[in-house]
């Protein structure tokens, strides 16, 4: 949780450079798109399994009111990193839940 919080999780958006296939693009179903924290956690279809997991509690814990708070800008991944002053620990406890099987099931 902290490399997302300090926005050091090693994506292609930030280890293209010495990574082996010098891309900021995400590898896993090649459409093009960079590979950020914000990719891997809200929008790689490869992780959509897992990422529904994290929907349903997010809508139960925020009472259906997710949609609004993302629109802020940065106020989404502030919130779920547990940053934002009215984070939800349930929410921040199934992010870091989702960040492992999302990881190892990107190795």
């Amino acid at each position: 949780m902290f490399a997302v919080r300090c926005k050091a999780l090693s994506v292609n958006r930030r280890t293209w450079r010495w990574n082996e296939g010098n891309t900021r693009l995400c590898l896993q179903y090649n459409r093009g798109v960079e590979e950020t924290v914000e990719h891997l956690v809200l929008e790689c279809s490869k992780y959509e399994h897992e990422r529904k997991s994290l929907m349903d509690v997010i809508h139960e814990q925020c009472e259906n009111k997710w949609n609004a708070r993302c629109v802020e800008e940065n106020s989404g991944m502030r919130y779920l990193v547990g940053l934002d002053e009215k984070c939800n620990m349930t929410v921040v406890d199934t992010m870091k839940d989702f960040l492992v099987q999302a990881w190892n099931k990107r190795q």
